[in-house]
């Protein structure tokens, strides 16, 4: 048995570079769903910055937004998302994101909605038990966001 032993399954690591504090102008590059090596259940989008006031994340470099499905918050997250998205074209009501709208926008990579521009804030909140995450809010392009 030699180091490169079970290649052929072997699957490279796709370690987030996550969003940090600050309001980003982005491009979605790509939708994802699936489930953790936990068994947890995932949506992820790939987003690349066209504009940023945080200097750890430049223009042109991706950033991702992940958000587990084990955490209560997560289907409004994901539809706040959601709305933002389809809101490029003008104003949308919340309630008609639904699961085949979200089958669809995720569908071959989120091929439906890769190129559409939003604008997101990200600021980071402390938990009750001591620790931080990182809380984001979704506007469609050209969207007026204090910093």
């Amino acid at each position: 048995m030699g180091v490169f032993s079970g290649i052929e399954t072997a699957k490279s690591s796709e370690g987030g570079n996550y969003l940090k504090p600050g309001v980003y102008d982005v491009e979605v590059v790509r939708l994802a769903v699936g489930r953790t090596r936990k068994n947890v259940d995932f949506f992820a989008a790939d987003l690349r910055i066209l504009g940023s006031n945080n200097p750890d994340h430049r223009v042109g470099d991706i950033g991702n937004w992940f958000v587990g499905f084990d955490k209560e918050p997560a289907l409004g997250n994901v539809k706040a998302f959601a709305v933002a998205c389809l809101s490029s074209e003008g104003s949308i009501d919340p309630a008609s994101i639904t699961e085949p709208v979200m089958n669809g926008l995720v569908e071959k990579g989120g091929e439906a909605v890769a190129g559409t521009r939003l604008k997101v804030q990200v600021t980071l909140v402390d938990t009750k038990g001591g620790g931080k995450y990182s809380k984001h809010l979704w506007f469609p392009a050209g969207a007026q966001v204090s910093a």
